[in-house]
């Protein structure tokens, strides 16, 4: 069992903050830490395609051009901060088993990418027309996961808080069939070579979710939130992941609550879904990415040592439950 992070810390984006954060994880023990995300987890996937044209600014609106997504390709994808992020490790010999990268996903981005500008309806974004999103986003997306692993990232998870909103316990947004959906997700998850690969899901899980992201391919991880959403817990189905042969990479402190979590509580906490899920459990983590914690303190510096003191609490809880605490 390992520890991790899904994303982001509450710091300004500068190489210097991404050299802060990475020492200060090796120095708390983090078994897989992600390059630190600092910008916003939707700019940082989307930059590429306003520096190609495709996608211009108004205010809060990202308007896609569809006519040009045939025409015009986005050649380059980088990502500075993972980059340095993969060197800054190499150069100063940090100690970890791996670096994550997250990577936000093809259904998240889509619904911030619109096609029309004089509505903020879901039916105006880049999920209402399918034949985009599978030709051109998958890809997209696809091409950054590529991108990743070259540079040698272990664990490449695909960032898809929006698919707690798509997939329906009934049925799915824009009738996008099941097979669709695993198709468009299994599509990035291919060409991931031999880093492993998980998916992250915000907010409340229901069984059809559940079951319908533990058929994709090539996904072994599952991370969903089980601190702010407790219930979550009770959707877990053992068989259902033993049959996939998946694990669950649980989030067992808030991402929000700008609170350091009770040691006792998060651990009873993490044994209550390691026996729910039939002891599949790798890759803890707090509930989501800690962006959240932006201003609950009025101190920036505040917020950055409260996201580090939560990431050491789970840190101390794996260590304890794994049987390799420190002593």
């Amino acid at each position: 069992m390992r520890s991790s992070h899904v994303g982001s810390f509450p710091l300004e984006y500068s190489l210097q903050n991404i050299r802060r954060v990475l020492e200060d994880l090796a120095l708390l023990g983090v078994d897989v830490p992600p390059y630190p995300q600092l910008r916003g987890f939707i700019d940082i996937y989307v930059s590429p395609l306003s520096e190609a044209g495709l996608v211009s600014r108004a205010g809060s609106f990202m308007k896609i051009d569809p006519d040009m997504l045939s025409a015009q390709v986005v050649k380059d994808l980088r990502v500075p901060e993972a980059e340095f992020s993969i060197r800054l490790v190499r150069e100063s010999r940090l100690v970890f088993s791996g670096l994550r990268a997250p990577v936000t996903g093809v259904f998240t981005l889509a619904s911030r990418l619109y096609l029309s500008t004089g509505s903020t309806d879901l039916s105006s974004t880049l999920l209402a027309s399918k034949e985009l999103v599978r030709d051109f986003l998958s890809d997209y997306v696809a091409r950054f996961v590529k991108y990743f692993t070259s540079l040698g990232f272990k664990v490449v998870f695909l960032d898809e808080p929006f698919l707690g909103l798509m997939i329906g316990s009934r049925k799915n947004l824009f009738n996008y069939g099941d097979d669709e959906i695993v198709e468009i997700l299994e599509s990035a998850a291919a060409v991931a070579g031999e880093a492993e690969v998980g998916i992250h899901v915000c907010g409340r899980i229901h069984k059809r979710l559940l079951e319908l992201l533990a058929s994709v391919g090539r996904v072994r991880y599952l991370s969903f939130e089980f601190h702010d959403n407790p219930t979550n817990i009770g959707v877990l189905d053992k068989q259902v992941l033993e049959k996939n042969d998946k694990f669950i990479s649980p989030g067992v402190v808030s991402s929000r609550i700008p609170k350091v979590e009770d040691y006792d509580e998060v651990l009873e906490l993490l044994k209550k879904v390691y026996e729910k899920s039939g002891g599949r459990i790798d890759l803890v983590s707090a509930d989501c990415g800690f962006a959240g914690l932006k201003g609950s303190l009025g101190d920036q510096e505040r917020e950055y040592r409260l996201s580090l003191s939560k990431i050491e609490k789970i840190v101390e809880v794996v260590r304890y439950f794994g049987g390799t605490r420190k002593t």
